[in-house]
């Protein structure tokens, strides 16, 4: 093998390496701008075309359609969610294209209906290069485990979120 096409592999492999962690950090916004209440911000990871379909919920055929479940849950100022993406599995199926699997970890804090939900599920992903950038295509999430607890006035508990 010449010394040409040694470097040429590398560099494959290095720009396979720099998308995996690209598409990584994508999911990572994306969770991120959910919980911090930052609309924007989701909709900046999301083609316009992007299909989601989360169990439990309605599924969206557009980033417009679903941006209304966003922009309704940013404005609900005493819920407070935190998505735990965990366990990647990111798979470069063509120059601009990709496929992963994520397991999330969420926790929810609702002080005005008194609840506090735990949800373990499993995300399926499509993404797309455009514009030199990655972006989600698809996102579905299925449910593995859901625990909703209530607290009742009665009791003495602490349930705090801060401001977003």
């Amino acid at each position: 093998m010449s010394t040409t096409e040694v470097l040429d592999r590398i560099e494959q492999r290095i720009t396979l390496l720099q998308d995996v962690e690209s598409i990584e950090s994508l999911k990572a916004r994306y969770w991120r701008a959910l919980d911090r209440k930052r609309p924007d911000d989701v909709e900046n990871c999301l083609i316009p075309e992007a299909t989601i379909d989360f169990e439990g919920l309605p599924r969206y055929a557009s980033r417009e359609a679903f941006m209304g479940l966003v922009r309704d849950a940013a404005a609900n100022r005493s819920a407070f969610n935190m998505h735990h993406g965990q366990n990647p599995h990111i798979t470069i199926t063509g120059p601009d294209a990709a496929e992963g699997t994520w397991e999330i970890f969420f926790y929810g804090i609702d002080t005005s209906a008194r609840t506090l939900t735990q949800m373990a599920g499993a995300y399926s992903d499509t993404y797309v290069r455009r514009h030199n950038r990655w972006w989600i295509a698809t996102t579905s999430m299925r449910i593995t485990s859901l625990h909703v607890q209530t607290t009742e006035p009665a009791l003495r508990s602490v349930v705090f979120g801060a401001g977003a």
